[in-house]
């Protein structure tokens, strides 16, 4: 890999090329990058000793926003600029096929393995391991640890040499390890022959090729170095050029069949290298000489030049020297004015800043002192012990919206004390197992309520850490408290502590197995006032922003990782001690944690109105007319239901998808439905439902608190029947309901088509029945013009049989199907008639094959022949 390095870098004389040599220590390699490091050095280059022990110092260097190039070995938290190297697991892969081939199928195989803890041996071993199963009679018997050494595999193979003795082949994961193994069997003469592979055919003394030539080792896989393509890698990063991540080597197989080629295309590409040095080194040379002769005439002339200049300069200087000083003086004078003006401009951004800042905050402290005024009266009521039950749930309602826009005040006005610097960290040594404990038992209520397992483990020996209790509780309130809202009933919710590999930090994690955030969001999920269309809660967008901002205030780090529909895990990473901390941000005395409230005013806003009462209203007496009320706020479902359950039929969904379903089974009277919903919108909702003609006659009320022009037009041009905006008057939101509906039932009592004589309006339809009459009359309008309608036409559509949709006709409505339609299209010509329309445009449009069928029909209904009705509403008219 270094010969290809240094040869590669022989066409870049501008990079300084810096090499060290780990020699298989974790430690060494690690002070080494340090040491880089320190260098200020421009890229790294790296092959990994172990993937753990090595990951801390590359991702330290990557982010400093050095570039990283792994080669050979990867690290485990994949932090870097690209990979070089072979797919270990297809050399793994690719070995086990060739030693399944050679063994025809059966026979006993050791593996002789590298560094536990190297990527390159993880994946080689599950790739030979993988590649085996498919042969059942072939069986790994011995597995040794050589560390990637010669004399360890060696020393490895004469300590296991009586099982050895039984199995057939030796697959080590490196050439050196597969000469230490033919080696200790040859010194100890093992029985019967044994085959020997290996990984990486370097060429050279001593290395993989020389060994298959000579039959000491029957096969290698060839492993590239990648050193000309690391190389190559860098220097496109370097110089900001597009660059490949992962640059994965071919490989293939080398035995007795092909040894000689490949030794021979070494030895050929080591002999045009020599050639190449040889002839960069008299070049050089040739350059030398020519750069010294160059040097020497340059200075020759550029000193005649320069007399000749120098006496023009002389000459010219003292001519224009006064004119030159008198200029100086008046671009002198023009900068300092300049200067003046820039600094009196900056001295007024100051003032706009600091009077916008002070404003800013003003107005939040300003807005406390009216939740005051509101909370405390509230608190007093709520302790009345002759309180009805509804006040009491009016009360409780105020007091939940009053705690939740407390807690967003507070979150604006520690966001801005923390960018004016304002927000003091008062650290203390804390027992912050208990401190955790404390905080995840007030969420136990809330837990209970929705069913959702939370617990807590503690995988740490450290008692004790640096932290300000207080800003410290509001992270891990916040992040409980999203936790809750993105995980369903039912699900789980854990709290981890646990330390780094080095024991200089400690680890906060909490997951859930909730909806998870789609990666296009969990780049933004810490920007303040970011909230992802599809995540939103109603939430201010604040609360991740300031838990960023405190964990960095305690020189830690959060990170996420998540998967959409399986869950969330944010991580807090938290320095052990107190070396970080300066003077200012300790506190003196070690204090006692005071033991946290049973709930929070963060805590309280999450909580969905308990006692509800839902019983109550799903054993209430059916009412005439039905609502469907779709809304993500559970509170504002329950208003309604508590609001209109007197006059209506209420029904409730806290999702689009849901809303859908119940309008379908339940067809209600009117909808009522936010427009900024997780999944589908309010606006898609209402395209949905109008399309369907089982539910497009509905009438759709909008409610929501996107009151611009271009919203409203938007939910109007989907065929919403009202658009009504956050805050809303009930007074107004109850008569625009009341008049949706008495219009609908007006516009069918003149205009639909439904039997009115054979329908017994005594007798109360059930749900299933309205919706069938329902599905029927849809389908028949909307089929009214076309002549072909038939009774095989309406099965098919409302998805029941010739025979039940005959008895479900007659016992409704007291008719056969034919007579329903004949009914329905004279009912539908009657009214067309009035519209000016000639006899025949009205037959044709309603269905009827021809006018004078139309003609015959319409008489024996209503007496009369269609001229004649016309020429009386003539008369009226």
């Amino acid at each position: 890999m270094l010969k290809e390095m240094k040869r590669e870098l022989s066409f870049h004389p501008e990079i300084d090329f810096l090499y060290a040599d780990a020699r298989g220590d974790n430690n060494r390699q690690f002070a080494q990058v340090q040491a880089f490091l320190k260098k200020k050095i421009d890229l790294l280059i790296i092959s990994p000793n172990e993937a753990d022990p090595l990951t801390p110092i590359v991702d330290q260097a990557f982010q400093q926003g050095i570039p990283v190039i792994v080669t050979d070995r990867k690290t485990s938290s994949g932090l870097y600029n690209a990979y070089v190297g072979s797919d270990n697991y297809n050399i793994g892969y690719l070995a086990g096929q060739y030693l399944a081939h050679h063994l025809q199928g059966k026979g006993k195989v050791a593996l002789i393995t590298g560094l536990p803890g190297s990527s390159a041996s993880i994946e080689r071993e599950k790739g030979v391991k993988e590649a085996l199963q498919h042969h059942p009679n072939i069986a790994i018997q011995v597995q040794l640890n050589g560390q990637w050494l010669i004399q360890v595999a060696t020393d490895e193979v004469q300590q296991h040499l009586r099982q050895l003795q039984e199995v057939d082949a030796i697959f080590a994961f490196n050439d050196q390890m597969a000469i230490g193994a033919y080696q200790a069997l040859q010194q100890n003469h093992a029985k019967k022959p044994i085959k020997i592979f290996g990984v990486d055919a370097l060429p050279g003394a001593g290395n993989g090729l020389e060994q298959i030539a000579q039959g000491h080792i029957n096969a290698s896989v060839l492993y590239p170095t990648g050193g000309a393509e690391a190389i190559r890698t860098a220097v496109a990063i370097l110089h900001k050029q597009p660059y490949q991540r992962d640059n994965l080597l071919n490989t293939l197989v080398i035995d007795s069949a092909n040894v000689q080629l490949m030794k021979m295309q070494a030895d050929k590409i080591d002999s045009q290298q020599q050639d190449i040095d040889k002839q960069q080194r008299l070049l050089n040379e040739q350059q030398k000489i020519y750069r010294n002769q160059q040097s020497a005439l340059n200075i020759l002339v550029i000193s005649l030049v320069l007399a000749i200049i120098f006496a023009g300069i002389a000459i010219y200087s003292l001519k224009s020297n006064w004119e030159k000083n008198k200029h100086l003086e008046e671009q002198n004078a023009e900068i300092r004015k300049q200067q003046q003006q820039l600094i009196d401009m900056s001295e007024q951004v100051k003032e706009v800043s600091a009077a916008k800042t002070n404003f800013f905050t003003n107005i939040s402290h300003e807005f406390k002192t009216p939740l005051t005024l509101i909370l405390a009266p509230v608190e007093d009521l709520l302790k009345e012990p002759s309180l009805p039950p509804a006040h009491k749930e009016h009360l409780l309602r105020i007091k939940r919206n009053g705690l939740r826009l407390m807690n967003l005040v507070s979150e604006l006005i520690d966001i801005q004390r923390l960018a004016q610097e304002k927000l003091k960290l008062r650290a203390a040594a804390q027992p912050f197992q208990r401190f955790i404990n404390q905080i995840v038992q007030s969420f136990k209520p809330l837990a209970h309520q929705k069913h959702i397992l939370l617990s807590v483990e503690h995988h740490t020996t450290i008692s004790n850490l640096w932290f300000d209790a207080d800003l410290m509780e509001k992270v891990l309130y916040n992040l409980l408290s999203n936790a809750f809202k993105f995980t369903p009933n039912n699900g789980r919710i854990q709290v981890k502590t646990e330390q780094n590999t080095f024991g200089d930090h400690v680890l906060i994690r909490i997951i859930d197995n909730g909806k998870g955030i789609h990666k296009n969001h969990v780049e933004h999920i810490f920007d303040p006032f970011y909230q992802g269309a599809a995540y939103s809660t109603g939430g201010s967008g604040l609360g991740l922003a300031l838990v960023k901002e405190i964990v960095e205030l305690h020189h830690g780090q959060i990170t996420v990782s998540s998967k959409e529909n399986e869950g969330s895990s944010f991580t807090l990473r938290l320095p052990v001690g107190d070396a970080h901390l300066t003077d200012a941000e300790k506190e003196m005395a070690i204090e006692e944690i005071a033991d946290l409230p049973k709930a929070s005013p963060d805590l309280t806003t999450l909580q969905t109105p308990h006692d509800l009462g839902m019983e109550e209203w799903e054993h209430l007496p059916p009412k005439t007319n039905t609502l469907l009320v779709i809304d993500d706020n559970e509170e504002i479902n329950y208003f309604f239901r508590d609001k209109l359950s007197e006059y209506y039929q209420v029904y409730t969904s806290t999702n689009a998808e849901d809303g859908i379903k119940l309008a379908y089974t339940k067809v209600p009277d009117l909808i009522i439905s936010d427009v900024v919903m997780p999944g589908k919108s309010g606006i898609d909702l209402v395209k949905l439902l109008k399309k369907d003609t089982r539910t497009a006659t509905i009438p759709i009320i909008l409610l929501t608190a996107l009151d611009s022009e271009d919203q409203r037009a938007a939910g109007l041009q989907a065929m919403a029947d009202a658009y009504i905006t956050k805050p809303f008057s009930t007074t107004h939101l109850e008569a625009v309901i009341q008049n949706l509906i008495a219009s609908r039932k007006e516009l069918k009592q003149r205009y639909s088509s439904e039997l009115s004589a054979t329908v017994d309006h005594t007798n109360a339809f059930s749900e299933l029945d309205r919706r069938f009459l329902n599905d029927l009359s849809a389908i028949v309008e909307t089929h009214l013009a076309n002549p072909q309608l038939n009774v095989d036409d309406i099965c098919r559509q409302i998805g029941i049989s010739r025979v039940q949709l005959y008895r479900k006709v007659k016992a409704l409505l007291h008719c056969s199907v034919n007579d329903y339609i004949i009914h329905r299209r004279l009912k539908k010509s009657k009214y067309l008639l009035q519209q000016d329309m000639t006899i025949n445009e009205v037959a044709y449009q309603t269905g009827f094959s021809s006018p004078t069928y139309f003609a015959t029909l319409f008489k024996q209904k209503f007496g009369l022949s269609p001229s004649s009705f016309k020429k009386q509403l003539h008369h009226k008219s």
